[in-house]
């Protein structure tokens, strides 16, 4: 069972990767780039539904124009489709996010559980719960370890290159690349969806179908919790910003500077290093 859904996932993400760079030009199918625990599938969710497309995720992808959300650097014609979102999000909340997913057991890794295995035999903490004390290794690790295609396919590089890479492209000429922020979308839903729909992709708004659309897929929906209301065997797991200051101290500080601390000013985070 295990390995026919190996067999079936790694089909299904070299048929994606097929399409990101041929088909997709054609249908005006819209792409969404993001180093991963970024919200590409809430923003996924978001603007296929608002605009009656659809978003075939963690499935084999389909002929007509789709959302396709991905990890993809800017490699081979991928960052010449028409519509690519690319979103953002502080990389000291991606570094905590991306540990408990792939260190910590949860509902949906339990399901598929080759990343926590993989991730606890190169990072051998004598306790993973302890995660204050173990991220700076962690840290050094998410930013130099290289996993073998074998393990992740489409291995995106780490936080600082993934996003370096992206905003060359963006630099360039970004009337093909909209530029997003997790940040603003968590605190403005709305206000960001408006803009978006109205400065990219041109069409008119409508606010009903807008706030239903945001309600929809918020976190209080999806979760049947507040934000900041913490599970961490949900895959949705607290819905906020800033989490990072909870679990960062001076030593995992010093590491995320070394990695991703110009990044991080660049990208409008921080304004120096004296955080």
């Amino acid at each position: 069972m295990i390995l026919f859904k190996t067999i079936k996932g790694k089909l299904e993400q070299a048929t994606r990767l097929l399409f990101v760079n041929s088909l997709t030009f054609l249908n005006d199918s819209i792409l969404i780039v993001e180093y991963p625990k970024s919200g590409g599938s809430w923003l996924g969710q978001l603007v296929a539904t608002y605009l009656d497309i659809p978003f075939p995720r963690n499935r084999f992808p389909i002929l007509r124009r789709s959302v396709y959300h991905s990890h993809y650097q800017p490699k081979y014609v991928i960052h010449k489709n028409k519509k690519i979102l690319w979103l953002v999000r502080d990389g000291r909340d991606v570094c905590v996010s991306f540990y408990y997913h792939q260190l910590i057991w949860s509902n949906k890794n339990k399901l598929d559980p080759k990343t926590v295995t993989y991730t606890r035999k190169n990072l051998k903490f004598d306790n993973y719960e302890d995660i204050t004390n173990n991220l700076p290794e962690y840290i050094e690790y998410s930013f130099t370890h290289t996993p073998p295609k074998s393990h992740y396919f489409n291995f995106p590089g780490n936080w600082e290159s993934f996003n370096s890479q992206w905003n060359n492209e963006y630099d360039k000429n970004n009337s093909n690349i909209y530029l997003l922020k997790y940040e603003d979308l968590l605190n403005d839903t709305e206000g960001t969806l408006r803009q978006l729909f109205a400065d990219f992709f041109n069409v008119e708004i409508d606010e009903n179908k807008l706030k239903e659309v945001v309600h929809k897929y918020s976190f209080e929906s999806q979760t049947q919790r507040n934000k900041g209301e913490e599970d961490t065997s949900s895959f949705l797991r607290k819905g906020i910003s800033g989490d990072w200051k909870n679990k960062f101290n001076d030593n995992a500080k010093d590491v995320f500077k070394k990695y991703g601390g110009k990044m991080l000013i660049k990208l409008g985070y921080e304004k120096n290093d004296q955080w």
